[in-house]
């Protein structure tokens, strides 16, 4: 059987596309991928962007649709107090948002994952000085 340069042009070109696609997919197990803490209006003295009693807005980037769960922990303690809402959607971007209200100051871990049994949380860490919320602002002191 003889195979023309054409066609075995072609047969190669769809491997190495299907190959592409397939190293492309997302995983599963990638759920939620970042988190993003914005700093509003904070500003201070003790160079820190964030205040205990200020509310800042956290968002997650993950599958479009899926529900993500957030947790704060601080002095080895979670809790979901602190987030409102605890277990937004994300929308059509991928991006889910909270608004987190740090209840006192020192280091704290923001925990956020799909809304799946046994699904992996995505942390970052946030240093929180004392704040004194001024309407839309935040005053951060050490």
């Amino acid at each position: 059987m003889t195979v023309s340069k054409k066609t075995a042009a072609a047969v190669t070109t769809l491997g190495a596309l299907a190959a592409a696609l397939t190293l492309a997919a997302p995983t599963a197990g990638a759920a939620v991928t970042r988190i993003d803490v914005a700093p509003g209006l904070s500003f201070g003295s003790s160079g820190g962007s964030f205040g205990a009693g200020c509310s800042y807005t956290v968002t997650a980037t993950a599958r479009p649709g899926v529900a993500v769960v957030f947790l704060d922990e601080v002095d080895g303690l979670r809790t979901a107090d602190t987030l409102k809402p605890v277990g937004p959607v994300a929308d059509a971007s991928g991006k889910a948002s909270t608004t987190w209200t740090p209840a006192k100051k020192g280091e704290h871990k923001l925990w956020a994952a799909e809304y799946i049994s046994g699904e992996t949380y995505f942390l970052t860490t946030v240093n929180v000085g004392t704040g004194i919320s001024a309407g839309p602002a935040c005053v951060v002191l050490p």
